[in-house]
């Protein structure tokens, strides 16, 4: 019964043993790569991740890589523009492995990767960079910035070499800093007040255009309104002229009527002016041009009624 117990103890280590070597687990995030005496046999995609059988080493291997996205930065590389400015830049790029049979054949091993990555975007960065003047990295006009184009150049040389080459997607790139030198930093901040000195100016310019323009256009309105006033003006001096004809000869005819008048119309000013008192003689009748109370001679020549009853 012991001799039992121990054939089955042993094939079962057996069976545990070519589990072990044949049985793989490939997890959704993997990509596997399976090779024959150092040929591939077969690639198994993270979409068909799960377990896998082959024959055990060293007859079969499996090379397991990481399929999802990671992120390479480069460091601080000193680059010149094409107007040969002199700028220290940072770039980084996400990236993952698309054919794992490539990249087994052209890297090997996935810390090899990131060197790989770096070479081709720090090379491609400068080429790039070369072909751009400095205003279009740094300008006050956001028109003038491009920026997504030379991220866009970058990922494209970087993507087609990394996939051709190692078998690496690139998903994007981009440019995560920007330095430049104390000289380059003065220079840009004088093209930057120059170029504000210029939108400055334009306004002032356009300013005082219009300024000038509504001063013109003021001055004509009211030069025609002063015309019409004055003109208007005459036509009322005008008529006041002649009815002040017309009076001036009633005048004439009645010369006590025009200095009673007169006296009407200067007793009117003391009277609104508020500030003088007025006394009159009881025997006299004020303001009249008929004279004294007592006298009895009738306005107008009428003859003097008679004193007889």
């Amino acid at each position: 019964m012991s001799g039992f117990w121990t054939k089955f103890s042993a094939l079962l280590v057996v069976i545990v043993l070519l589990l072990a070597m044949t049985a793989h687990q490939v997890r959704f995030t993997e990509t596997a790569v399976v090779t024959r005496f150092d040929r591939v046999k077969r690639v198994i995609p993270a979409n068909e991740a799960g377990l896998i059988f082959t024959a055990p080493w060293p007859i079969e291997r499996v090379q397991k890589f990481d399929a999802r996205l990671r992120t390479y930065q480069t460091e601080f590389n000193q680059l010149s523009t094409e107007d040969q400015k002199t700028i220290t830049v940072a770039a980084f790029a996400t990236w993952r492995i698309a054919d794992a049979e490539l990249f087994l054949r052209a890297v090997g091993r996935e810390e090899a990767a990131d060197n790989k990555i770096g070479d081709l975007l720090k090379n491609e960065v400068s080429n790039t960079l070369r072909r751009h003047n400095l205003a279009s990295l740094v300008n006050i006009d956001p028109k003038l910035m491009k920026f997504d184009q030379i991220e866009t150049e970058v990922l494209a040389a970087v993507s087609a070499q990394s996939k051709q080459s190692y078998g690496i997607a690139v998903a994007s790139v981009g440019i995560e800093r920007l330095g430049l030198p104390e000289a380059n930093t003065n220079e840009v901040f004088a093209r930057m007040k120059a170029d504000r000195k210029k939108v400055s100016d334009a306004y002032v310019a356009e300013g005082d255009a219009q300024a000038k323009k509504i001063r013109s256009d003021a001055e004509q309105v009211a030069s025609r309104i002063v015309t019409r006033t004055q003109a208007y003006a005459k036509k009322l001096l005008g008529e006041g002229d002649a009815r002040a004809a017309q009076y001036y000869s009633e005048f004439e005819k009645n010369p006590r009527l025009s200095a009673f008048i007169k006296d009407l119309e200067a007793l009117g000013e003391i009277l609104r002016s508020g500030k003088s008192t007025i006394i009159f003689d009881w025997k006299t009748e004020p303001f009249t041009p008929l004279g004294p109370i007592g006298d009895s001679t009738p306005p107008h020549g009428e003859p003097k009624p008679s004193s007889e009853k």
